[in-house]
């Protein structure tokens, strides 16, 4: 076989990026000349690998196989290579993490960013506000943050739990008050619940939501506010001072707990910036 490896690779980026354009792109190449790449590495292999149409591609049965052979060992030989560029010069380059809304405000996401950006000035950071789990290597991300309800995109990431937390219902004295007398969990029937996607999953699904958000600051104004029942992580409402103005509804009550997720697509890559990162946010959130 006379296959060119960097041509192999050429289209293992086509089919992960979703097409030939998308992948000159993140090649800084010209799209004529990949698609010179991917005619060549069909004719050296004598099969027809893509099927192409005017704003799509899809895969023979031929390039399936071949794609499922290489793109594996493709992300891990670049990964490396990769992570022995950044071992020479750890205190540069980009760090791109996926993380939910409700961790987004939180005052341990904001106190590793402070401490990250004191140790590794010269590192760029981006981060994406992602709900779900998304595909780390297609995305070009480091490392994402979840609930560990949240089904992972990839079985084969690398999945190790930070903390497991509780969640409780709380509201203002007045609010209660002027409100039908809440004694058990039929009872939030009769009130305005406000919670976030993940501690929904825990309520009954009779429970009527009457705000669902992933910004636990905004719940826990609302709360503060009288316009609710709100549902929120222990330790939220243990770092918030404003929290002292609500009461626990329902304190016997507990529900099952929820822990953290941190993922990332292989250990054995992770650069020396990268798991300053977990390490970091590992003792913030503890």
């Amino acid at each position: 076989m006379n296959a060119n490896f960097d041509d192999i690779r050429l289209f293992a980026h086509t089919v992960l990026h979703g097409g030939i354009s998308a992948a000159a792109k993140a090649n800084n190449m010209q799209r004529s000349k990949v698609s010179r790449r991917l005619q060549a590495l069909e004719s050296s292999l004598g099969a027809e690998l893509l099927i192409r149409t005017t704003r799509t591609i899809e895969l023979t049965e031929a390039g399936r196989n071949l794609y499922e052979s290489v793109a594996k060992e493709i992300y891990h030989i670049e990964q490396g290579v990769e992570a022995l560029q950044e071992s020479q010069q750890d205190d540069t380059g980009l760090l791109r993490i996926a993380i939910p809304s409700a961790l987004m405000t939180s005052h341990a996401f904001h106190s590793t960013i402070v401490e990250f950006s004191s140790d590794f000035p010269n590192v760029r950071i981006e981060i994406e506000n992602h709900q779900d789990s998304v595909d780390l290597k297609r995305h070009a991300l480091d490392l994402q943050i979840l609930p560990n309800v949240v089904d992972v995109a990839d079985d084969s990431y690398v999945q190790f739990s930070l903390v497991h937390y509780a969640s409780r219902l709380v509201a203002t004295q007045e609010y209660l008050k002027s409100h039908p007398a809440c004694e058990t969990l039929a009872d939030l029937k009769s009130h305005r619940v406000l919670s976030n996607r993940y501690n929904a999953e825990l309520l009954s699904p009779s429970t009527p939501i009457h705000l669902k958000s992933d910004d636990l600051h905004l719940l826990q104004i609302l709360a503060l506010q009288h316009k609710g029942i709100a549902f929120l992580p222990d330790m939220y409402l243990q770092r918030s001072a404003s929290a002292a103005g609500l009461i626990p509804v329902l304190p016997e009550v507990s529900f099952p707990k929820l822990s953290l997720t941190m993922l990332f697509p292989s250990a054995n890559t992770l650069s020396k910036k990268t798991r300053a990162f977990i390490d970091m946010f590992k003792e913030n959130i503890t």
